[in-house]
């Protein structure tokens, strides 16, 4: 798998004992932050947040001693019906272009991902656009906000399109695949998503938000990730390009036995194929502390931990 590791030093060598159980605070930080957003002056309002430019975030990030980090657009946001908003197919071009005005003013420390709802008529020609934008490199898709579930065939087969464009085109994706409420969503999912989805775009890496999930918190039944760490087991050619941030999947309030189930899983799927991410709204309120909660609470050893520290994926490269 074409990715790349921070060389650890000799002192931090030493602290990497085989079956630790917790990270020592002198663990390296993230070379990326997969997981971020920006707040338009469109999406504040709509969220209820203040505005945060790409200038905003490159300060946090500087913060935490981290390179780079993955922004997705929140265009799709503005194509859920539920908000009922007025031409939200223009909002959502307005937003991708705004998302691309910040990202490309970054000096390449931002990485810009486009984003519809993938259910709206204009959404693939929309994705197609926007990646022709300046600093936007791959696609992002939410799966709860666009009401799609993968069990319901038309939405499978829209599903497919989108990541037929994203094979065609040889960009990412980065998809949230929690189902709208969590209803009718589990193992079933993470196999139909392996079998019926990933077989669409098998030459492009393929970031799967939260863990399966969406956070804050993780799940103390996991059948998502469990189908993911099987299918790791059996050695599944359709895991080769697959990757899981965890953003926001561990907070202050994790209880051990739900960090030890994570940890669990990021074993069996692999720390390589692990990255981390803090989202909007990091745990602990700053992109440096949702970091430093994660490694303080998850117990893999010193070594792992470096190894999810230092993952850059081709496209963030």
């Amino acid at each position: 798998m074409p990715i790349r590791l921070i060389p650890c030093s000799v002192l931090l060598l030493s602290a990497c004992v085989a079956g630790r159980t917790a990270t020592p605070a002198t663990a390296t930080t993230p070379r990326v932050d997969y997981h971020q957003h920006l707040v338009s002056p469109a999406f504040a309002p709509i969220a209820k947040l203040p505005a945060r430019d790409g200038r905003a975030l490159l300060a946090e990030l500087d913060a935490a001693g981290i390179e780079k980090a993955v922004v997705l657009s929140v265009g799709y946001s503005f194509a859920d019906e539920r908000k009922n908003l007025p031409d939200p197919d223009r909002l959502t071009r307005e937003e991708n272009d705004w998302t691309s005005a910040q990202v490309s003013a970054a000096g390449g420390r931002l990485i810009g991902f486009c984003s519809a709802n993938p259910m709206r008529a204009a959404a693939l020609a929309e994705l197609e656009r926007c990646l022709g934008l300046p600093g936007m490199r791959g696609i992002k898709l939410h799966f709860g906000n666009g009401g799609v579930t993968l069990r319901d065939t038309s939405h499978l087969r829209r599903i497919q399109e989108v990541f037929g464009l994203a094979e065609r085109l040889r960009r990412p994706v980065l998809v949230h695949m929690r189902a709208r409420g969590g209803a009718n969503y589990g193992g079933e999912d993470a196999r139909l998503f392996l079998s019926r989805v990933v077989t669409a775009a098998p030459d492009v890496e393929i970031v799967v938000a939260h863990f399966g999930y969406s956070g804050p918190g993780y799940p103390d039944a996991d059948s998502v990730m469990a189908a993911f760490g099987e299918a790791a087991d059996r050695h599944d050619p359709h895991m080769r390009n697959l990757y899981f941030d965890v953003a926001t999947i561990v907070t202050a309030e994790t209880s051990p036995a739900n960090a030890a189930l994570v940890a669990r899983r990021i074993r069996q799927v692999g720390p390589q194929r692990v990255l981390y991410g803090s989202d909007l709204s990091p745990p602990g309120g700053s992109v440096r502390s949702g970091w430093e909660i994660f490694r303080d609470k998850v117990p893999l050893t010193a070594e792992e931990m470096r190894t999810i520290a230092g993952n850059v994926t081709r496209f963030a490269r």
